[in-house]
């Protein structure tokens, strides 16, 4: 019979044993990015079907995913702010997730989640409608919802799309006062 024997010091074992740490650390990292990445490019309905970018990591990416729907804000947003998402939608935030569909996006799948939340200001709105805003509702690095608002003389909120009208292309709650 063979028996083969190692000694190691206290600070050998600490070495090997933090080493295996930042291996297990890494390899739930790797796989946990790998899993979000695919619920968020899966057909699930909160992606949105009409295949435009959706990413928002940066100033300039957001800036990018408002000019797609041909918007021009200012860079700097007015407002950046950490919001949370009802666990359970009344009937006015039942309407705003119907004009979230429009575009393909949904929110249910965020009941509950803090999200941040970017407001800009719209300079191009058409017939001159002022005071006009576009917020942005942002998780995981994607957009995941927002709208186009303004109040004042003409209060409107609607989808980030807009008609050849001046209305919304959805559902818009656009009224004079």
């Amino acid at each position: 019979m063979f028996i083969k024997t190692f000694r190691t010091s206290k600070a050998e074992l600490l070495i090997i044993l933090i080493g295996l740490l930042c291996f297990i650390a890494t390899l739930w990292y790797i796989i946990s990015s790998a899993s979000a990445g695919a619920r968020s490019t899966s057909s699930s309905p909160s992606v949105p079907s009409d295949h435009f970018l959706t990413n928002a990591r940066t100033a300039d990416d957001r800036v990018k995913f408002l000019s797609q729907f041909g918007w021009e804000v200012d860079a700097d947003p007015l407002d950046v702010r950490e919001v949370t998402i009802p666990a359970q939608f009344d009937e006015v935030y039942e309407d705003y997730n119907a004009i979230q569909k429009t575009l393909g996006f949904d929110l249910e799948r965020y009941k509950g989640c803090s999200v941040k939340k970017y407001n800009y200001a719209v300079t191009n709105y058409p017939d001159g409608v002022r005071n006009v805003t576009a917020t942005i509702l942002i998780a995981g690095g994607r957009v995941i919802g927002g709208h186009i608002a303004a109040e004042g003389e003409r209060k409107l909120l609607h989808s980030f799309r807009l008609g050849t009208d001046g209305e919304d292309s959805g559902q818009s709650t656009s009224e004079s006062q």
